[in-house]
């Protein structure tokens, strides 16, 4: 099929909203092959691709390491799915626990940050009997129910009623965490850097405080880090940069290297007692399959291998000095810049004035995408295997696209 009819038929069969959306931002481009940070089109057209996948090709599109080790395992007869257990899950568990910080020993694999999340949540309430969950506003954990209800409230009024005993304080203040603290809360779930919010950095110290908090008044502490986690921040885990532990660490996106959907929990041993009991409740057909743990094997290996937390860091510093040089040229039109390491946000004026910079970077070779929980602010996160040549062609885009963009 030529892509009109591929579009056509993707908006009829499965999701014309989202068909909708990417021609309303000028981002339905006929796609055909993908390597590294850039992506071509059918015309030979190339772009710098700072969507990542929505975070997910942290390492770039189709990284051969990756690619080599999914082959590697698929074609090598061994079982592949439960209810065998396969070595490479081990393998996995294991370098999750000796890089991970602190006492964080213990790992389950699914298929998605969003099982992950589940999974963490289910696992607070076997460890404490209790309920209620404390979460922030303007945070973001995933599509499915549970994580909807622990999310930016405002998204989810199509669902509603969420799940019960949820409340949701304002980012970054600890005190207000330990005001909704009661009898029945089992646990807090944060983010360590609000992606969907626009890369929202709370203040430092902010994730230390709850560790203390948590531990202080017997509530599990999970991190979400499917978004921030596996080196884009300039550490592997976002809350290293605090010097925070929590009790349950969740992570996703990128952990599969951009080849293979996968996420995992990586828990506290004291936890993981009752655990065995949920089974049932916490698995799925092809979660923590062979394929998806070589994946997520291989990207652990490749990050030390090549030190890409620190390259992450250093391209990030590069990254946030242009992004800050445009808010004092465009102050008008640029709030505020915001996020750590190549997880970046851009506060524009207003939404339009952002759609308008999506579309007009595209036309420049560049993708960046609205944040989903602010469509005001710009998401700029691209592959840590960006050169600093293609960082400096990035921001002199959105400088462009700035420039031709109307305020009104």
């Amino acid at each position: 099929m030529d892509f009109p009819s591929i579009s056509a038929a993707y908006a009829e069969r499965v999701n014309a909203p989202y068909v909708a959306f990417l021609r309303r931002m000028e981002m339905l481009i006929d796609v055909v092959e993908a390597e590294g940070c850039v992506v071509r089109d059918r015309a030979g057209k190339a772009y710098i691709d700072c969507i990542s996948g929505y975070g997910n090709c942290v390492l770039g599109h189709n990284p051969k390491p990756i690619v080599d080790a999914v082959v590697a395992e698929i074609t090598s007869s061994r079982p592949f799915n439960l209810p065998f257990v396969h070595e490479v899950q081990a393998r996995l568990a294991q370098r999750l626990a000796a890089d991970s910080p602190g006492e964080l020993e213990c790992s389950f694999v699914v298929n998605s940050g969003s099982e992950a999340v589940e999974t963490a949540l289910k696992l607070a309430r076997l460890a404490t009997s209790r309920p209620g969950i404390i979460s922030t506003t303007g945070s973001w954990h995933g599509f499915t129910f549970g994580c909807l209800g622990v999310s930016e409230p405002s998204m989810c009024r199509t669902f509603r009623p969420m799940l019960e005993g949820v409340k949701h304080v304002p980012y970054g203040d600890a005190a207000a965490v330990e005001a909704a603290i009661d009898e029945r809360t089992g646990c807090v779930i944060v983010e360590p850097l609000q992606s969907e919010s626009g890369a929202i950095v709370p203040p430092p110290g902010y994730l230390k405080a709850l560790q203390e908090l948590c531990a202080r008044r017997k509530v599990v502490l999970i991190f979400d880090e499917a978004k921030t986690g596996i080196a884009k921040t300039g550490r592997l885990f976002c809350c290293e940069h605090d010097g925070a532990v929590p009790d349950i660490l969740v992570c996703g996106k990128a952990l599969g290297g951009g080849v293979m959907p996968v996420g995992a929990v990586i828990a506290k041993r004291s936890l993981w007692g009752r655990f065995g009991f949920s089974f049932p409740m916490s698995s799925s057909s092809g979660g923590g399959n062979a394929a998806a743990c070589a994946a997520a094997l291989a990207t652990l290996e490749l990050v030390q291998a090549q030190r890409l937390s620190a390259r992450a860091g250093v391209l990030g510093n590069r990254l946030m000095h242009g992004l800050q040089a445009l808010r004092g040229a465009h102050g008008e039109k640029v709030l505020g810049v915001s996020g750590i390491g190549l997880l970046t946000g851009v506060q524009m004026a207003h939404a339009k004035i952002a759609a308008e910079v999506v579309a007009q970077c595209a036309h420049r070779g560049v993708l960046v995408m609205t944040a989903f929980c602010d469509r005001s602010r710009l998401l700029v996160e691209p592959p840590i295997c960006i050169t600093e040549q293609q960082l400096d062609t990035v921001v002199h885009a959105i400088a462009d696209a700035i420039d031709a963009c109307s305020l009104a």
